[in-house]
């Protein structure tokens, strides 16, 4: 899906996610003139959107890799690294632990009768507690209005992969070389703040058109009707 953020609106659907696709629709939109002004692309950590769009439009456009989407990849993380943890726990606290699902969940979101049980949890288990609190670091690092700049988001995230890596725990490991892959491009987010929070808005408006549908074999037809719902520029 290609969202053109400024104006509130889908721009198109491509039927494959693959460089191939991508790449051929930017390229036809440029010369179109379509996208002919873009300054900046934000997306996923997919290899083949981020290359697509580099080779479309060149150096002189930034890419952002959403801050979202790098939220959910810590979020793999810090389930992986919890299962880690746990591994060696006794099975009762094993039992003390199970479908416990506050770890990701932000602390805003967390029902009043959960809070409590929640907080004696991390401080029988102080691990998953810091854990938790690297968790909350790494969220208030993209909430911080006081950083302007990409250079000061790359020092203060690459700040917090230091702290983290004491805890040593692989998953939380993988993670952090994730992060220091796409560093240059996560950081992008500093400048402008840009994210895909819109187009993760409109994914759900995709899937709701397929639930009332009850499911769409033909994609044309499928593109159509969310052109028709999501495709209008918003005044």
């Amino acid at each position: 899906m290609i969202v053109d953020h400024d104006h509130g609106c889908v721009l198109d659907v491509l039927e494959r996610r693959e460089k191939g696709t991508v790449l051929g629709y930017l390229r036809r939109q440029k010369e179109r003139g379509v996208l002919s002004h873009v300054e900046e692309v934000t997306t996923d950590m997919w290899d083949a959107y981020v290359e697509a769009a580099r080779e479309a439009f060149g150096e002189s456009v930034a890419i952002t890799i959403d801050r979202f989407h790098v939220m959910k990849n810590f979020q793999d993380g810090l389930t992986a690294a919890r299962r880690e943890l746990q591994r060696g726990l006794s099975a009762a606290a094993k039992t003390r632990l199970k479908g416990s699902r506050w770890w990701v969940t932000n602390p805003e979101n967390l029902r009043e009768e959960d809070r409590e049980p929640f907080a004696r949890l991390r401080q029988e288990f102080p691990m998953l507690g810091a854990l938790w609190d690297q968790r909350e670091g790494l969220r208030a690092i993209f909430e911080d209005r006081s950083i302007t700049t990409v250079e000061q988001g790359r020092e203060r995230l690459e700040g917090w992969m230091r702290e983290v890596r004491k805890l040593g725990l692989s998953s939380l490991d993988k993670f952090c070389k994730t992060l220091t892959n796409w560093m240059g491009r996560i950081a992008n987010y500093f400048g402008n703040r840009n994210s895909n929070g819109r187009t993760e808005g409109f994914n759900h408006g995709l899937r709701s058109i397929l639930w009332r549908a009850w499911g769409m074999v033909n994609f044309k037809n499928f593109r159509l009707r969310v052109l028709d719902r999501f495709g209008r520029a918003k005044t």
